[in-house]
C-alpha cells in the first residue's frame, strides 16, 4: 500500500514538473517571433533570403528533461535551446557574409536583444562527430523578462549531412548525435562530413585532416559495400500528409516511423498549437516509434527543406555524396 501511494506522488510530481516545463517552453513564444522576424529583415537587407531557409522550433519536454537529468548542475532557466531558429544559407560565401554583418545588424541593433552573445563555431573547428555549423546564443528581454535562445546557422551541404544523422538515427533507433550506436555507422558519417568538407573548402574533423580526398572516398565505398546506407536510405521516404496554409504561423509536424508517414498540422494560433504540442508528447511519451514537433517556417512551400529528416527525406543528401564521390575518387 505504501509502495502503491508512493507511486502515485511521483506520478503527480512528475505530472506538475511536466507543467511547469510546459508553461515556461510556451513563455518563450514572443522571444522567438521577435527573433524570427529581425532575422528575416537581415536577410532580405543581405539579398539573401531568397536563396535561405528559416525554421524555428520548440524542443520536446521530454528532451528539456532528459537533459536537465543528465546535466545535473544546469538549471531550467540555464537552457539555452528550449526554442532555437536555424538558418540554412546557399554557401560557406553568404555564412560569411551574415557573420561578419554586425555593425547595422537588426539583430544586434535591437532594443530587444542584449549585447552579451555566445558563439561556437563548429565549422572553423568541426565536431569530433563531424557535425559542422555555427552556434550562437542570444539573450533577449521581452516584458522585462530575459529568455536564451539559440540561432544555428548552416550552409545548405551542412544541413543536409545533419538531416541525415537524423534520419539513420531514427531508423536504427541510435542517438549518432551523441556518438552512440555501431560504430561503422559513426565512422561513415564522419567520413562524408569530411567529404563535404572538402567540398567547401573547410577543415575537417581533426582525426582525418592527414587523408586525402581519394582515401576518403575509398574508405567511404569500403563502407558502404558493407553496410549498404545509400540502399537503405533510398527505401524510406514518408508519406506526405501535409495541410498547406500559406498563412499557417506553426506547424505540428508527426513522423509515424511504423507506417512512415508525415502528417502536417496547421495552426493559426500558437496556443491551440502548444496545447496539442503537449498532448502529442504526452501520448507519445517512450515510444521510439513517432516523433513529434512544433516548428514555424517563413514559407510552408520550404518545410520539407528546414526539416526533410521528419519526412525521411534524403534525396539531396544521396545527390550530394554520390557527384563528390564520383568527383574526388
Amino acid at each position: 500500500m505504501e509502495s502503491s501511494n508512493l507511486d502515485i506522488r511521483r506520478e503527480e510530481e512528475f505530472t506538475n514538473a511536466l507543467l511547469i516545463l510546459r508553461k515556461y517552453r510556451e513563455n518563450h513564444a514572443p522571444c522567438l517571433k521577435i527573433f524570427s522576424n529581425l532575422l528575416k529583415k537581415k536577410l532580405k537587407r543581405l539579398e539573401i533570403d531568397k536563396e535561405s531557409i528559416v525554421g524555428s522550433r520548440t524542443k520536446r519536454l521530454e528532451s528539456i528533461s532528459m537533459k536537465l537529468v543528465r546535466l545535473r548542475s544546469t538549471r531550467l532557466s540555464q537552457m539555452e535551446d528550449i526554442v532555437g531558429v536555424r538558418v540554412t544559407l546557399p554557401s560557406m560565401q553568404a555564412v560569411e557574409r551574415f557573420i561578419s554583418d554586425r555593425e547595422i545588424c537588426e539583430i544586434y541593433n535591437s532594443d530587444y536583444i542584449e549585447n552579451e552573445t555566445r558563439t561556437n563555431n563548429y565549422i572553423s573547428k568541426p565536431k569530433l562527430d563531424g557535425y559542422r555549423g555555427i552556434h550562437q546564443i542570444f539573450k533577449c528581454k521581452v516584458d522585462n523578462k530575459v529568455f536564451r535562445l539559440e540561432l544555428q546557422i548552416r550552409t545548405k551541404v551542412q544541413h543536409e549531412w545533419a538531416t541525415i544523422v537524423e534520419i539513420l538515427g531514427s531508423l536504427y533507433k541510435a542517438s549518432f548525435k551523441a556518438r552512440e550506436g555501431d560504430k561503422r555507422y559513426l565512422r561513415f558519417l564522419e567520413l562524408t562530413s569530411v567529404l563535404f568538407s572538402i567540398e567547401e573548402n573547410a577543415p575537417v574533423i581533426s582525426s582525418y585532416a592527414e587523408l586525402t580526398p581519394i582515401e576518403v572516398c575509398t574508405k567511404l565505398n569500403a563502407l558502404e559495400k558493407e553496410l549498404k546506407v545509400i540502399e537503405k536510405l533510398k527505401s524510406v521516404n514518408s508519406i506526405n500528409l501535409l495541410e498547406k496554409s500559406p498563412e499557417a504561423k506553426y506547424y505540428l509536424i508527426q513522423l509515424n516511423l511504423e507506417s512512415r508517414e508525415t502528417r502536417v498540422l496547421h495552426y493559426f494560433d500558437g496556443k491551440k498549437a502548444n496545447e496539442n504540442y503537449y498532448r502529442l508528447e504526452k501520448t507519445y511519451k517512450g515510444s521510439d516509434k513517432f516523433d513529434v514537433v512544433l516548428v514555424s517556417v517563413d514559407d510552408v512551400n520550404k518545410i520539407e527543406e528546414a526539416y526533410p529528416n521528419y519526412f525521411l527525406d534524403s534525396d539531396s543528401f544521396i545527390n550530394r555524396y554520390n557527384k563528390l564521390l564520383a568527383k574526388y575518387s
